[in-house]
């Protein structure tokens, strides 16, 4: 399988001409386009690409039911979701599907880019230390209720951040932002929704497993950790974890 080859799948040419033109300029071959969710699924098993990039409603064959189709092959590709932000869970329903980034439409150039970036670059990390699954196993350990929104949020913030430790730095200039993006909302409300989790973790939370992750923040002195103090503790304990693997 080739590193950088994708596949496209949007019933509109103009925003398979769009999509297709980004990663071109983020130096992914596209090796493919498809109007429909047969013809898609077609091109992946024919081309066999890294990448697919679906809008989440295509004739024939939708793209969640084209994401599902895929996911569970061993030589399934990285999947980003393309579609209209019509209600809170769209992003959701994506996520559940297969899709490792949710693109809102209408996006950037840039945006688009982005997402494939960070998609292909975790790839190799997500296979082989299985960063996602721990991070959940965090966040259920610690407490964060999975049905509220901030969980989601919380979840790419920290595995960002394990990945790219210079977020960290950057909370509100760049991790927001990226979060955001990856969920078609805005930092302002990825910013309160955290902070909402880790309100509700903190509340409901065990004391000895708040303890054992944040320490000295555990305290009726201290508080609760702030956003940042939250995602940088558990990241860089993923990292420290990660390295002892490698």
């Amino acid at each position: 399988m080739n590193g950088r080859t994708a596949i496209v799948a949007d019933a509109s040419e103009t925003s398979r001409e769009t999509i297709t033109e980004a990663l071109k300029s983020a130096g992914i071959d596209v090796v493919g386009c498809a109007a429909s969710g047969e013809e898609a699924l077609n091109l992946v098993e024919e081309k066999n690409p890294r990448l697919l990039v679906t809008e989440m409603i295509l004739p024939e064959l939708d793209g969640l039911c084209l994401m599902r189709e895929l996911r569970g092959r061993e030589d399934a590709p990285r999947m980003i979701a393309v579609g209209n932000f019509v209600r809170e869970d769209t992003a959701l329903l994506a996520y559940d599907a297969g899709a490792e980034y949710f693109v809102a439409k209408p996006f950037r150039a840039s945006t688009m880019q982005a997402a494939a970036e960070q998609v292909l670059g975790r790839s190799a990390a997500a296979k082989s230390a299985s960063l996602e699954s721990r991070v959940t196993e965090i966040m259920h350990e610690i407490g964060v209720p999975a049905h509220i929104k901030g969980y989601g949020y919380i979840r790419e913030a920290i595995i960002l951040s394990a990945e790219t430790p210079e977020y960290i730095n950057a909370v509100t200039k760049q991790l927001y932002p990226a979060v955001a993006s990856r969920f078609g909302t805005t930092p302002s409300r990825v910013e309160r929704a955290i902070r909402h989790a880790i309100e509700v973790a903190w509340d409901r939370g065990d004391l000895e497993v708040l303890q054992k992750y944040f320490g000295y923040t555990v305290s009726s002195v201290k508080g609760k950790p702030t956003n940042s103090e939250f995602i940088a503790i558990i990241a860089d304990r993923l990292r420290l974890q990660r390295g002892a693997v490698r």
